[in-house]
């Protein structure tokens, strides 16, 4: 016994080996890797690290993004006795003010630059009039769920290596050559043309959350707030945190929207270099050697000690390995991932357990007088068998069913639906893993000879070691149920046709109109402008009452037309049927800020996120009733508005910061545009969410399932 329990904890391990191998377990240690840095919480960080900020504050003073150059020679001026300096910012593009900034950074002699390759493979460097003492790429790594937990010290293209941009700062303050951290993959080269070879990766051992390192404004050192000798033997990093500009990036730190400029990563990542405490990661063959020891130490555990300790031997097991973990992590910047180890103990907790729970017996069986004497006085319709549908027990109301033609049905079901439940249960048992197996099924038969409809429930039943012994079918009579349930149905369902045809029926006229509109009348307006103009040129030169009555007239014209085309727009917008949802959404957006004058913040990912017509137009439909209702009743002063794919679904959310709607106004049957918003999206089987909160604003969310095969 103890043998087959021992081979199936090595199976189990092994998959788990297997699984930790493929990355499965990737997403959970990702989290406690981030827990870690927020349980240790802030370091001290090198203070002769200075981050230049390119703040909003310098862009308000020195005039919008991009700043002009000669900025950058007031700002190196002010700090030239810097033992280096570092721009992360791409100055590809030639600037009238080079001449001057190259000659600056020949001077100082320390300065470094980034290196950038864009999507399309090519490699962008500062133009060559600047001469950088050093240049480096400054691309950083995010993982598959956006944090930023390493960076590439090497990058090798065509056969050629770029070193980081902090590894070249790294290089320029301490005079020492760059120690490759990756030794494995030194002499590997890229040789495809678009392959871009990672190499030397660094853990980032970040030293606290956003603004941990001394943040100076540009222009606060441009116009001389810090002296020169406070820069002395400092390295200045300069860079873009202004909001807009630079996209901030996730770090461990980050919980809420605390995210980080590119240019502090570079700060923690130089630091690391300095200080030499970057994470280090433990070798595969030792994690595993450790995995494979604590399971064949927790088997042994668990296999001698009481069924009662179970709980408590595996809670400290588990919190253990989180101590040691975390006491390696903190202490010695060292990071063992602990998933694998916890699976490990508990797959042999399980397997242990169960060896356990088969030395036990079996449970006692319900009281049989007791059972005896309820089971007859339940109207219902209750039998009792055996996995082969032998009859076992039945009450008074099912032996007067037992008889009929639709009996058989009933046992046809069960041979058909108990793969269902015997199958995962049968897999769980050989595994140890947990099943998707059903406790019950429940489906319905109609009874052509007493023309009655019946639900039938089936509970399986199982014994002490969870072996199924049959079920339990309960019989009810849902006729009169199954009849209203049917006309409340069918009512529904015409109703909701009803309503989508009305809704095609008027965009078809919308569109007609509207076509009509520009095409007829705009033509015959634009005639009769060309007219008007070419008469205004026949008629003699001082015939200034005719000109002046004739520019009158012209004037009409361009506002008739410009009036047409507003009717027609609003009739069906243009851009909904050339260009798709999102661009429609957003001119939508622009349309109601120019006329109402509240601020509206749009965001689309995807750019060009769109589906089939019928479904962008009920979107659309729904977000024009949605700012009308805004702009009539919620006395807002900005609209927020996410259009996105999500989950299977275009998901449009419009949030106010109005008075906010309250429950009563939300439900209101007079609330005639809220009920069109409800039947719009229930005719794509979607739904829609109306929240309000006083004084706060209103947020409306619509959901409506994507048409993968209509997407533009």
């Amino acid at each position: 016994m103890k043998i087959r329990y021992i081979f199936l904890t090595a199976i189990c391990i092994a998959f788990i080996f297997i699984a930790e191998y493929l990355g499965f377990f990737t997403g959970i240690n990702h989290y406690l890797y981030d827990l870690s840095f927020r349980i240790r919480g802030d370091m001290v960080c090198n203070k002769n690290i200075i981050i230049v900020a390119i703040d909003e504050k310098s862009l308000n003073k020195l005039g919008r993004w991009p700043l002009r150059r000669i900025n950058y020679v007031k700002l190196i001026e002010r700090i030239e006795q810097a033992s280096a300096i570092g721009f992360d910012i791409i100055m590809s593009e030639p600037s009238e003010d080079d001449e001057f900034l190259g000659d600056l950074i020949k001077s100082q002699g320390r300065v470094i630059m980034p290196i950038y390759i864009d999507n399309l493979f090519n490699i962008i460097y500062p133009i060559k009039s600047l001469s950088p003492h050093k240049t480096g790429h400054i691309h950083i790594e995010q993982d598959i769920d956006g944090v930023v937990r390493s960076v590439f010290h090497t990058l090798n293209f065509k056969n050629t290596d770029i070193p980081s941009f902090t590894s070249a700062i790294y290089e320029t303050i301490t005079g020492k050559p760059f120690q490759n951290l990756d030794t494995a993959f030194i002499s590997r080269k890229s040789s495809y043309e678009n392959v871009i070879l990672q190499k030397d990766i660094m853990y980032i051992n970040f030293y606290g959350n956003t603004e941990t390192f001394k943040h100076i404004s540009l222009v606060d050192v441009i116009e001389g707030h810090y002296p020169l000798d406070f820069f002395k033997n400092k390295v200045v990093l300069v860079g873009v945190t202004a909001a807009g500009i630079e996209t901030k990036m996730l770090t461990p730190f980050t919980q809420k929207r605390d995210r980080m400029s590119g240019i502090e990563i570079h700060a923690n990542i130089l630091n690391n270099l300095i200080d030499k405490n970057y994470i280090k990661d433990i070798h595969p063959f030792v994690r595993w050697l450790g995995i494979i020891i604590l399971s064949v130490a927790s088997f042994i555990i668990f296999i001698n000690i009481n069924e009662k300790k179970f709980i408590i031997v595996l809670l400290i097991f588990l919190l253990l390995i989180t101590v040691i973990i975390f006491t390696l992590f903190i202490l010695l910047n060292l990071w063992i991932p602990p998933t694998v180890y916890y699976f490990s103990v508990l797959t042999v907790f399980f397997t242990t357990y169960i060896f356990k729970l088969e030395n036990i017996g079996k449970f006692l069986f319900f009281a049989k007088e007791e059972w005896e004497k309820t089971f007859n006085d339940i109207n219902e319709a209750i039998i009792v068998h055996d996995i082969d549908f032998n009859i076992i027990r039945m009450n008074k109301a099912a032996e007067e069913m037992i008889n009929r033609p639709f009996f058989a049905e009933i046992k046809k079901q069960w041979n058909k639906q108990m793969q269902n439940i015997v199958a995962p249960i049968e897999t769980e048992k050989k595994t140890n893993k947990s099943s998707s197996a059903k406790n019950s099924i429940t489906y319905n038969l109609y009874d052509p000879d007493m023309d009655r409809f019946l639900e039938i429930k089936t509970i399986a039943r199982y014994d002490a070691k969870n072996n199924i012994l049959g079920a339990i079918n309960l019989i009810r009579d849902i006729t009169e149920w199954k009849q209203a349930e049917e006309k409340i149905k069918r009512s529904e369902e015409e109703l909701r046709n009803l309503t989508a045809y009305l809704h095609k029926v008027t965009e078809i006229e919308r569109t007609n109109i509207a076509r009509e509109i520009h095409d007829e009348l705009g033509s015959s307006l634009t005639v009769l402008k060309m007219d008007l103009s070419w008469l205004k040129m026949k008629l003699p030169e001082n015939s200034f009452q005719l000109t002046e009555r004739i520019n009158e007239m012209i004037s009409i014209i361009d506002k008739t037309i410009k009036t047409m085309k507003r009717i027609s727009t609003d009739l069906r917008p243009g851009l909904l049927d050339d260009l798709g949802l999102a661009a429609a959404i957003e001119w939508q957006a622009q349309e109601f800020q120019k006329r109402t004058g509240i601020k509206s913040e749009i965001n689309i990912v995807p750019k060009n996120l769109s589906s089939d017509k019928d479904r962008n137009t009920a979107i659309f439909r729904i977000f024009q009733e949605t700012l009308t209702n805004i702009a009539r009743h919620a006395h807002a002063t900005k609209v927020n508005i996410s259009l996105m794919k999500k989950s299977g679904n275009i998901e449009l959310q419009i949030q106010d910061n109005g008075k906010g709607i309250t429950e009563d106004e939300i439900n209101n049957p007079k609330s005639f545009g809220l009920i069109g918003m409800r039947e719009r999206v229930k005719i794509f089987g979607g739904n829609i969410i109306i929240k309000g909160m006083k004084d706060m604003g209103t947020q409306v969310t619509v959901k409506i399932p994507f048409n993968e095969s209509s997407e533009n």
